[in-house]
């Protein structure tokens, strides 16, 4: 399996709308498994967040980067312009 790890710092300003377009908009569009996970690191960062999106191939990663990620950027700028930075790592799980 692998996925595809989508890390985001919000502003805490929109930190709540942030995460219900991303619960309610965001992933029950996806074609894949995804979840939203909060992550906990040094309390002087902004909030942080992780999508996960499962994939079978590292090929069906590199085809939804080039086909679909742009539009989820997109929705998430247009909704939160300039609130949010991210980056992406792809993650491949070795033990089922």
């Amino acid at each position: 399996m692998h996925i595809l790890n989508i890390t985001f710092s919000v502003d805490p300003s929109v930190e709540e709308g942030f995460v219900t377009t991303v619960q309610q908009q965001i992933i029950p569009k996806l074609d894949h498994t995804g979840s939203l996970l909060r992550i906990h690191s040094d309390s002087n960062t902004h909030p942080t967040f992780g999508l996960q999106i499962e994939f079978e191939t590292s090929a069906a990663i590199r085809d939804f980067k080039s086909i679909e990620l742009d539009s989820i950027y997109q929705q998430l700028q247009t909704s939160f312009p300039n609130k949010w930075i991210s980056f992406d790592t792809e993650l491949e799980k070795l033990i089922p």
